[in-house]
């Protein structure tokens, strides 16, 4: 307790025996030279906290010519940063501000997804007010959020989202950094290997002394088909790498993989005539490949790799054995002569295949009258079969030392606290004891840093022990998926997982917030409820009970889009169709941010073709477009169209999509060119994106990385953070019973 008595001004930072950075609880007494009056009530001060403004000065950029390396990372040069702050009067002194900008990715005009990137470290000096860093000379166009803290007190003032004054794009470039050898660090692309459709082959000759010596070997024409994206950088030509290889233990390995190529015995071209300067004149227009020497019976495999230029021809290292960094090998198989057979042995094989017919015939007779006695059995014992082939494509202990399988002593899993339910199980809050040891296969300093958490909370998926087998093959499918994946900040990364024995478990990371569509009608609720009491949330009152977590603005809810985007781009560009984009699939941390989780329905789409066609099933006819609902067929574009109808969910607070209309009458009404109409609060430009995700053929649509770029203008352009929404009771997307969700 602090007594005041002095006149007029006093200060806290000359106070014996008390904590200036603490809370105080105050009295002030007035005095005069004959009499002391009564104290006055007790005042409370809160702690102190730091300020600053938030808009940072550039005061200069410096190329160096040294690389930039950290455990992870590798650029060829160094960009020195620095800039200046203006902080707000600071009774302890500005060297006990800690000033810390964030850079981060999500407003990047070209994002490098094959890689994450350190996150830098500023040094305050604060005898200047300036901060500086060093970066890759590779980074481009960076943003940054701004924070103030004090070294002493502890507090800190987040600014999470400053004003659009104080937001500012800092062009990291050959023109902006000073003494930068532009000339010598130009961008050049590197081939894409393993994006083909589809490849198939004929025998164009055969070669042996003997033609009855099957050691001879033959000359095949491949031709393929390359998938194709309207923003690929234009192929030159393309190398195709053949050798010995061996079939994956999997089939899941063998869709994503192909086949092992172990021992590379040769490189082939499509292009028939190069110049001096190794600029292809002439390539074949019918995608095709010569390649010799083959063998029949053997297991060849052949990676295909599009050249984009000429300056850059780095192959893929097949010597490397970890899968993670191996493009995928399409099958070549050969197989043995049956035209080298002598006349002799084609006549009797002729005889013999005579005989065994008629015997087939007569025992088909017989076998006739047991037919429907034996019928019940049989089928029965097809569908043992079948589901034990199901379970036996992931046999528990395929993968001797899995560094994603962690024991069952180190996952504690708490039962009172569900999460929620899937497909196949439940979720259940769980702490990770210790740290997984995945994070030594992990290919970016993003999922090395997050699996290096010690002692951490985490989510985890659990079948029961009493699920089939097929739940087993579809959830064990899902873990292996997720192992492929690689690491992404929007996406709910996976951490560890428990095969080798059951109940099977699936450890992700932990969102506090939940769904992103429950967290967007919570708001939407208790917004609603402030209207119906008259109270403004743009001037709310001074009330306890008055919780501003739940008033939400148009300027968050684009950000969630941004971020959604940018992990569906993610996705695209990895080559996987989520399926099943909705806001009941995404995942709030934080109250701020946003991943994409639910990989249960995601497939990879480069293992045959560039559409994906599903068996049918139970499906979200609301989220799909008119192509996946007729004919289940999927594809990156039928997400984009998803992720129109997420907009819509984001920006009704949780809202459903088509009110009031039955889902088998989705198609009719989609394929008569209706659409949704823009919704309440909506801005036109964001109605445009929806729009531009429905069009009826999907090569129309936009691809991800434009929709990122577009929603991430138009977050810039909002002013502020107040700019609220007005929330319309008599609408029926917001009057909806919640329970059409399929």
């Amino acid at each position: 307790m602090v007594k005041i008595t002095v006149k007029e001004f006093f200060d806290f930072g000359t106070l014996r025996n008390t904590d200036p950075c603490s809370e105080l609880d105050v009295i002030v007494t007035a005095y005069s030279e004959n009499a002391i009056s009564i104290d006055s009530k007790e005042i409370k001060i809160d702690q102190p906290q730091p300020t600053a403004n938030p808009k940072l000065d550039l005061l200069e950029m410096l190329y160096y010519n040294t690389s930039f390396d950290s455990e992870f990372y590798h650029a060829n040069a160094t960009v020195y940063v620095k800039f200046r702050y203006e902080s707000n009067s600071w009774f302890l002194g500005d060297e006990d501000l800690n000033v810390q900008p964030l850079f981060h990715l999500i407003s990047c005009v070209d994002p490098d997804l094959s890689q994450g990137v350190p996150v830098p470290e500023f040094t305050v000096h604060s005898i200047n007010k300036t901060i500086s860093t060093t970066i890759g000379s590779d980074m481009m166009d960076r943003k940054c959020r701004y924070g103030v803290s004090s070294k002493r007190c502890g507090t800190n003032t987040e600014i999470s989202s400053p004003p659009s004054s104080a937001l500012q794009t800092v062009q990291i470039k050959c023109d902006t950094v000073k003494n930068a050898p532009c000339s010598i660090l130009p961008s050049i692309p590197h081939p894409q290997c393993g994006k083909i459709d589809r490849v198939e082959w004929e025998i164009l000759a055969r070669t042996r002394a003997d033609i009855n010596d099957p050691a001879g070997s033959v000359t095949v024409n491949v031709t393929f088909s390359p998938v194709s994206r309207s923003n690929d950088i234009p192929t030159l030509y393309y190398i195709g790498i053949y050798g010995e290889a061996e079939e994956y233990k999997t089939k899941e390995e063998e869709t994503f993989l192909g086949v092992n190529l172990t021992k590379v015995l040769g490189k082939t071209s499509s292009c028939q005539k190069f110049d001096s300067s190794e600029m292809c004149l002439m390539e074949n227009n019918n995608r095709s490949f010569i390649i010799q020497g083959l063998h029949p019976g053997q297991l060849y495999g052949l990676t295909i790799c599009a050249i984009k230029d000429k300056r850059n021809i780095t192959l893929p290292d097949f010597s490397q054995a970890e899968k993670s960094v191996k493009p995928k090998s399409v099958k070549l198989m050969i197989p043995d002569n049956q035209d080298s057979m002598s006349t002799g042995w084609i006549v009797g094989l002729s005889i013999g295949m005579a005989i065994v017919f008629m015997t087939v015939i007569v025992i088909c007779i017989i076998h006739q009258k047991r037919k429907i006695r034996d019928k019940k059995f049989l089928k029965f014992e097809i569908s043992q079969r079948e589901k034990e082939s199901r379970y036996t494509d992931f046999p528990t202990g395929t993968i001797k030392n899995d560094v994603w399988e962690i024991e069952r002593r180190n996952l504690i899993i708490y039962d009172d606290k569900k999460l929620g339910s899937g497909a196949f199980g439940a979720v259940f809050l769980g702490k990770l004891l210790g740290k997984s040891l995945a994070h030594k296969d992990a290919n970016s300093p993003l999922g090395i840093n997050m699996m290096r958490t010690e002692n951490c909370q985490v989510a985890v998926k659990m079948l029961p022990e009493y699920a089939d087998n097929v739940s087993k093959h579809e959830f064990l499918r899902e873990i292996l998926l997720m192992k492929t994946l690689g690491y992404h900040e929007r996406l709910v990364n996976m951490l560890a997982c428990i095969t080798e024995s059951e109940p099977l478990c699936l450890v992700v990371e932990y969102c506090d917030n939940g769904d992103l569509q429950q967290f967007l009608r919570e708001r939407c609720r208790y917004m609603m409820k402030l209207d119906e009491l008259l109270i403004n949330y743009n001037d709310p009152p001074k009330n306890e009970n008055y919780d501003a977590t739940l008033i939400i603005s148009l300027k968050l809810l684009l950000q969630f889009a941004v971020q959604i985007s940018y992990g569906l781009e993610y996705l695209s560009h990895t080559g996987f169709v989520h399926r099943d984009v909705a806001a009941r699939n995404v995942l709030v941390h934080k109250g701020k941010f946003c991943k994409i989780g639910d990989f249960g329905l995601c497939r990879y789409i480069y293992a045959d073709q560039s559409q994906y066609r599903s068996k049918g099933g139970k499906l979200p006819l609301k989220w799909m477009s008119p192509e996946a609902i007729r004919h289940y067929q999927f594809s990156i574009k039928s997400d984009v169209w998803s992720f129109g109808i997420l907009l819509f969910e984001v920006i009704t607070l949780g809202g459903s999509p088509y009110p009031g209309m039955a889902p088998e009458d989705v198609l009719p009404f989609l394929e008569n060119n209706g659409r949704i109409s823009k919704p309440d609060n909506c801005p036109e430009k964001l109605y445009e994106v929806m729009k531009q995700c429905w069009f009826n053929d999907p090569d129309d649509r936009m691809e991800f990385s434009a929709i990122r770029m577009e929603l991430a203008t138009q977050l810039e352009e909002i002013a502020d953070d107040y700019n609220y929404l007005k929330l319309d009771a008599e609408k029926d997307y917001y009057n909806v019973s919640y329970e059409d969700q399929k």
